[in-house]
C-alpha cells in the first residue's frame, strides 16, 4: 500500500542521472502515492525519461522559466503545491536513494519536521569520486559535522505549511531548517540512510560547490567565524572564500543603489 507521501524530484538537464534517481524511487519498499519531477527548462530528454518511467498518478511538470531568483527554490514550490499527502519527499535528480528511503523518514516526520538521509558521493564514479567520498567522512570527527542536508529528506507538510513553504534562497533546505528550529520544531539526519551523490565529481565541480556552499551561508546570515572553522576543518577553503565574495557583491549592489538614489 502507498506511503502518504509526494516525491519531489527538480532537475535542469538531468539525462544522465534521472533514469537512476527514478529506479531508486520506484524501487521503495513502500511506494510514494506521487512522484513529481519538475523539469526546469531542459534542453534534453530529461521529461521524455521522466514520463517514459512513471505512471498516470504521477506528474512531470515542464517549466519553461524561472520568476524567482533561485531557481531550485522555485521548483521545490511549484512541487509543494502540486503535492499530495501529508510528507513531502525531496529526491534530487542525481541522487540514488536506498530502497527504506521513504518508509523510515515518513515514519519519523511523526516526530520530527525534517528527516534527511546521510548523501555520500558514489565512489564508482570514478578517481576524484573515490577521493571526494574519503573527504566526506571527516564528518564523523568535525564540530557540526551532522547537520541535516537537502537532496534526500521528507519534510511533514504540516511543519512546512506552519513556516509559509520553500522561500527564495539559494540554500532552500538550510534555510527551512533554521525556521524550524525557531518555532522549536526539531530536524535530523539519521545515519542508517545512506544515499548516492552519482554526478561525476571533477576539480572544478567540487571547486564551484564549495564557492555556492560560501554565498549560501552568507546569505542566510551565518558568521563569518562559523564559516572560517567549517572551511579549515571540513578542508573546504572555497567556502570562506565564496562568503567573502557574497559579502563583496552585497556592498558593490548596495553601492549601485546608494548612486542611484543621489546619496
Amino acid at each position: 500500500m502507498p506511503v502518504d507521501v509526494t516525491v519531489v524530484i527538480c532537475a535542469h538537464n538531468e539525462e544522465s542521472y534521472i533514469q537512476r534517481s527514478l529506479e531508486g524511487v520506484l524501487r521503495q519498499s513502500i511506494p510514494p502515492a506521487r512522484i513529481i519531477v519538475v523539469a526546469d527548462r531542459c534542453t534534453d530528454r530529461t521529461a521524455a525519461v521522466s514520463k517514459r518511467m512513471l505512471s498516470s498518478n504521477s506528474i512531470v511538470i515542464e517549466k519553461q522559466e524561472s520568476l524567482w531568483r533561485n531557481s531550485y527554490a522555485e521548483n521545490l514550490e511549484i512541487g509543494r503545491k502540486n503535492a499530495v499527502g501529508t510528507i513531502l519527499a525531496i529526491v534530487d535528480a542525481d541522487i540514488l536513494v536506498p530502497p527504506s528511503f521513504l518508509e523510515k523518514t515518513s515514519a519519523s516526520c511523526r516526530e520530527w519536521a525534517s528527516v534527511s538521509a546521510l548523501v555520500r558521493t558514489d565512489p564508482s564514479g570514478g578517481l576524484m569520486n573515490q577521493m571526494v567520498s574519503f573527504w566526506e567522512r571527516s564528518y564523523l570527527f568535525t564540530p557540526l559535522g551532522q547537520e541535516a542536508r537537502g537532496g534526500a529528506r521528507s519534510i511533514s507538510m504540516r511543519a512546512l505549511s506552519d513556516v509559509g513553504g520553500f522561500r527564495d534562497v539559494m540554500a532552500p533546505d538550510t534555510d527551512l531548517d533554521i525556521r524550524f528550529k525557531r518555532r522549536g520544531e526539531r530536524v535530523k539526519m539519521d545515519m542508517s540512510l545512506v544515499a548516492l551523490h552519482l554526478r561525476k565529481m571533477n576539480l572544478v565541480r567540487s571547486v564551484f560547490y564549495q564557492i555556492k556552499a560560501g554565498e549560501a551561508r552568507r546569505q542566510l546570515g551565518v558568521s563569518p567565524l562559523r564559516t572560517l572553522l567549517h572551511s579549515i576543518a571540513r578542508l573546504r577553503p572555497f567556502v570562506f572564500y565564496g562568503y567573502l565574495k557574497a559579502g563583496r557583491s552585497r556592498e558593490l549592489r548596495q553601492r549601485s543603489l546608494d548612486r542611484q538614489r543621489g546619496i
